[in-house]
């Protein structure tokens, strides 16, 4: 499938452009569902608040004529998606949302970069760097996120040995460690 840039994300949603829509499903429904998931909700609840990601952010084109994104496409549906699903949370009083900000926090965080007051936008900044770096890399942090054994990732991912993927790991958390430092959003609330 060809790669869409932000600017035709945006103007395919639009027009309601359905290789737009099947874009956005291939390529970020995944980060949400896992999202839903790791935070008390099913596959089910994922959906919902995916769908509805995508109503809010077609009712502000549709309002408003165009979203200014400050950060990538992905990094902002997902921003939607998890506002959206901390409402329900706290709706539905299923766990206290500052323990879900905790969880969430280290699932991202692998080795802090210097503190950013701000959740919100570190959240965003982690998050957007994240999906700038090479696929095998975003899923071995990923699974390790999730606490899943080396030999279960290099099984997973077909890679020839867990010491492969330990390397692979430590090369991994310092890439996105260095993107993330490089991030100029990064860089002015470091400096603030």
């Amino acid at each position: 499938m060809k790669r869409f840039s932000d600017e035709e994300i945006l103007e395919g949603l639009k027009k309601r452009d359905n290789r737009t829509l099947q874009y956005i499903y291939s390529n970020y429904y995944d980060i949400v569902r896992q999202l839903i998931n790791n935070n008390n909700g099913s596959d089910d609840d994922a959906e919902d608040v995916f769908q509805e990601a995508l109503i809010i952010i077609f009712k502000r084109l549709k309002d408003e004529g165009h979203i200014e994104l400050t950060s990538a496409f992905g990094t902002y549906i997902y921003s939607v998606a998890r506002l959206i699903w901390l409402k329900k949370l706290r709706e539905l009083r299923k766990m206290d949302v500052t323990e879900l900000n905790k969880e969430m926090e280290e699932y991202i965080e692998f080795e802090e970069p210097p503190p950013v007051q701000d959740k919100d936008l570190r959240m965003a900044v982690y998050q957007r760097n994240l999906l700038l770096i090479p696929d095998d890399c975003q899923q071995i942090l990923r699974l390790t996120a999730q606490n899943v054994k080396s030999k279960a990732i290099a099984d997973k991912l077909g890679f020839r040995s867990e010491s492969y993927v330990r390397k692979r790991r430590h090369f991994c958390k310092e890439f996105l460690i260095n993107k993330i430092k490089e991030d100029v959003e990064y860089q002015a609330m470091i400096e603030e």
